[in-house]
């Protein structure tokens, strides 16, 4: 049995083990979506099919979404049951959509997303502890009440008790070991602080000896971190999640084969813990609603192409399509102005031989005799001319043609230019102005000549021996196991495929159209939208996930998309649970160009480097820097991390890596000769002072202020990314560097910094930030290399806490290598966070050593590290949603 579960009791007498078969269980609380209210009300049918389109779809999306609730249902173990999802036949009555959209009558079926939830039966055990448990929770009490609480009386509670409470911590009130649950975050503060050496503040009196503070900090790591990982780790509870962003683009690129970028009318992603992939915070505000229903029209529109080809297309290029020979670009009104001879163009693909009626909408400026005259071409050869008619309104001027099939420049361009500035009736300039030109044919229509997505996806048509719904269904069955990621029933196949059917037969519709409607449908269902895991079965705690479950986590957590054919189909032989494919699998994925979402998404969020795009270097202090310069910053990052993934590289090279890529207006900024061109490459950093990410430009930049650096930002960065030791935030009254500046304006900013220092309220932390930033003074605020600062020659040296001394860049990065098992907790914390979706609780603890230590058997290998996290029960198993404790609150 676990010892260490949470007691209502705060005191501190002997523990016989009496009460311990009723002690209740850890429980970690964890947010979920709340129920979305709905309106009510009806609309009438519109005319034209886009109002008709999102009637329907916002009268499935807005169903859907107000009914989420969390559902009693048990979830079979098994891959195929816990993966049909079947039973759902929910009625969603039509109400208001999240705009002004109509409601078409007809309403679609199992439209309301569930999320197996029930509360989970308590697994508290029953047994009576053993004499050793007994004896090992009276030592717990007994370090509680002799040695924690004086020492936190007489070193600590004068700053964080019932009279001041620093940094937002109250340390007055420990009585029980359980505390070190119940408030586990305070004291893993408290730990990290009492560890580092930086509390109490040196200047406090009295100020605890070398053996109090060992023993303090040993005792709090033992009551934190040291519990058998067999009684106490659990798999996680993730919040249900829906794509992000990135995902969702993902996703759509690889469902069809069609790069188009919906998503980015979206609202930005929350973040939570780092990442925008976490559960908790994605969030359904009533905008992204919207935007899902104009995504999936958009998607619709690029995969199914609705064009008549019994008729006349019709193809319309204005005045911001239009290339102007002359570069001039179109007004407020949409004219190109044509000041001279010249032309404006498009390109146009007439898709058969044959009679096309060409029409442009132009007018002019009279001057001189002659009449504004314009001629429209075919590539060089002319196809008709015509007098162009002066005046504020335009006029349309067209002739019919004959076209080859093809690409083909279409241009009108201005012929006879005058100016006269001695002109007696003042009209000096004659020029011509554009806003459209107009393609209508072939004449007759054609045979049909669908684009390459389009027959990719319509793969069969109604016949007299095949249905509507017959051939829906063989259309979208294989789409549906795509886009839901799991197995699909033939109920399922059925509901979407009637949708198709519905527009055919009762509304006279085409067969494409009845198939974007269906497609639409697909594109708004939760089982698209999010990644759904149902709870274990009642009477279950956690489960295994299944193969389909297991594809999906994996590929959003390499690729941020959807799992590929291969993955599918070793989910549905249930062949993806094998640790050995597993194996192979990552391997597969990490050497895909796909992985290099774990640069964009992981990388970027994990270094900040998104955060690049805001920073604003002083231009008076740093003209050069410029847009291209940023850019540049942000992928030489971002290279050397594809590098160290594609090449399965060590995760030390992020510490060390003597090699770096650069194009060549980063090589001049770093003063690297031989680089020329806007392309990167890899350059060796033998004999420079650079080495891993740490002197990258990005990072240095990122970590300064705007005229100058910042020892504390850097300082900070390193103690967050690269020592997992982010610092407390500072408490509220203590004075900005800034005004320690103004207030002694002679001083040298190392100087600045030990006078902040000396308040005892600031020197807890910066003791080990400020050393850690000093040691890369020699890089300005850009990221340039310098000898001085100003006047004054730069001082790179520092001494940490520990007594470590450095002199610049190189030394310190050696001390930092030296602790780079730190880095490789660290980094394997950030990675399951990212991988899992959800912040890490105190058992997590378990996953993350047995991963490091996998990384350390097998040479620190990147995909060590995936390995490690994926195999791991956090990754493969899943908890229950809520727990009773949590329900009946």
């Amino acid at each position: 049995m676990a010892i260490r579960s949470s007691v209502k009791s705060h005191s501190t007498e002997e523990f016989d083990g009496r009460a311990s078969a009723n002690r209740p269980q850890r429980v970690v609380r964890e947010g979920v979506p709340k129920s979305r209210p709905s309106g009510s009300g009806q609309g009438s049918k519109s005319s034209g099919w886009k109002p008709a389109v999102f009637s329907c779809l916002a009268t499935l999306f807005v169903g859907a979404f107000a009914g989420w609730s969390y559902l009693s249902a048990d979830a079979n173990s098994s891959s195929k049951a816990a993966s049909s999802n079947t039973g759902r036949n929910v009625s969603v009555t039509a109400g208001n959509s999240p705009s002004h959209r109509n409601t078409l009558p007809g309403s679609i079926d199992d439209a309301i997303l569930t999320v197996a939830a029930s509360p989970a039966n308590s697994n508290s055990s029953s047994s009576v502890p053993s004499p050793q448990e007994i004896a090992k929770e009276n030592q717990r009490r007994a370090w509680v009440s002799d040695t924690a609480v004086p020492f936190l009386n007489k070193y600590c509670v004068d700053c964080h008790g019932p009279d001041e409470q620093s940094a937002g911590i109250t340390l007055d009130g420990l009585q029980s070991p359980d505390q070190f649950l119940t408030e586990r975050k305070n004291w893993e503060r408290v730990y990290r602080m009492v560890n580092a050496g930086a509390m109490p503040p040196s200047g406090h009196d009295p100020f605890p000896t070398t053996d109090e503070l060992s023993s303090m900090a040993e005792g709090l790591y033992d009551e934190l971190y040291n519990f058998d990982c067999e009684l106490e780790y659990h798999a996680g509870r993730p919040t249900v999640q829906r794509l992000n962003r990135a995902e969702y683009n993902n996703t759509i690129r690889d469902l069809f084969g069609i790069d188009i970028k919906p998503a980015a009318e979206f609202p930005q992603d929350d973040v939570g813990e780092g990442f925008d992939n976490i559960g908790d915070v994605l969030s359904l505000p009533p905008l992204l609603m919207e935007k899902y229903l104009d995504a999936a029209e958009k998607v619709s529109e690029a995969v199914i192409d609705l064009r008549d080809f019994s008729k006349p297309q019709v193809r319309k290029f204005r005045g911001p399509e239009l290339t102007s020979s002359l570069g001039t670009k179109a007004d407020g009104r949409g004219f190109v102005m044509l000041q001279t001879n010249g032309s404006v163009s498009t390109q146009f693909e007439a898709p058969a031989d044959g009679r096309y009626r060409i029409r442009v909408e132009c007018t002019a400026h009279q001057a001189g005799p002659d009449k504004p005259r314009m001629a429209v071409r075919s590539d060089e050869h002319t196809l008709f001319e015509f007098d162009i008619a002066e005046g504020r309104r335009p006029e349309w001027n067209e002739q019919t043609v004959d076209l080859k099939k093809g690409l083909q420049t279409i241009s009108a361009a201005f012929l006879n230019d005058f100016f006269d500035a001695n002109a007696e009736d003042g009209r000096k300039d004659r020029n011509a102005m554009v806003r459209t030109i107009e393609i209508v044919g072939p004449e007759g229509g054609m045979e049909p000549e669908w684009h390459d997505v389009h027959r990719r996806f319509v793969t069969i048509r109604p016949s007299e021996t095949v249905s509507v719904q017959e051939a829906a269904s063989q259309v979208l069955t294989p789409i549906l196991r795509k886009a839901f990621r799991r197995r699909i029933t033939e109920d399922e196949v059925a509901r979407f495929a009637s949708l198709t059917d519905r527009y055919v037969n009762e509304m006279g519709e085409s067969y494409d159209y009845g198939l974007s409607i269906a497609l639409q449908a697909i594109l708004v269902s939760p089982d698209f939208l999010f990644r759904i895991e149902p709870d274990p079965a009642e009477g279950q705690s956690e489960r295994s996930l299944t193969a389909f479950e297991v594809a999906s986590r994996l590929s959003y957590f390499l690729w941020s998309s959807m799992p590929d054919d291969e993955l599918l189909t070793l989910a549905e032989n249930d062949r993806l649970l094998d640790h050995d494919i597993l194996r192979q699998q990552i391997a597969r994925m990490l050497k895909d160009e796909k992985a290099s979402s774990l640069s964009a998404n992981f990388a970027s969020q994990w270094l900040n480097l998104r955060n690049l795009k805001d920073v604003r270097p002083n231009p008076d202090v740093f003209p050069e820097f410029d847009d291209a310069l940023r850019s540049a910053m942000a992928s030489e990052t971002e290279a050397l991390f594809r590098a160290v993934v594609n090449e399965n590289r060590s995760v030390d090279d992020f510490l060390m890596a003597d090699f770096t890529f650069v194009n060549e207006r980063l090589a001049k900024h770093y003063g690297i000769s031989g680089v020329s061109g806007d392309g990167f490459v890899r350059v060796s950093l033998d004999g420079t002072n650079r080495a891993g990410v740490l002197t990258h430009a990005s990072i240095l930049t990122l970590t300064s202020n705007p005229a100058r650096t910042s020892p504390v930002k850097r300082g900070k960065w390193i103690m967050e990314n690269i020592l997992g030791e982010a610092p407390p935030p500072p408490p509220p009254a203590v004075p900005e560097l800034e005004a320690t500046a103004k207030a002694s304006p002679g001083l040298s900013l190392r100087e600045q910094l030990a006078l902040h220092r000396a308040d005892p309220g600031c020197a807890s932390c910066h003791k080990t930030m400020d050393p850690l930033g000093l040691g890369l003074e020699n890089f300005d605020a850009v990221g340039r290399w310098r000898e001085t600062d100003g006047d004054k020659a730069v001082d790179a040296s520092g001494e940490l806490p520990s007594g470590e001394k450095f002199q610049g860049s190189l030394e310190l990065m050696g001390i930092l290598n030296a602790r780079k098992q730190q880095f490789h907790r660290a980094l394997t914390e950030r990675m399951m966070v990212y991988a899992l979706g959800r912040g890490l609780e105190y058992y997590d603890k378990c996953v993350v050593d047995e991963t490091v230590k996998t990384m350390n058997q097998h040479g620190n290998r990147f995909s060590s590290l995936i390995e490690g996290i994926v195999l791991s029960d956090s990754f493969l198993k899943r908890s229950r949603t809520r727990d009773k404790a949590i329900a009946s609150n």
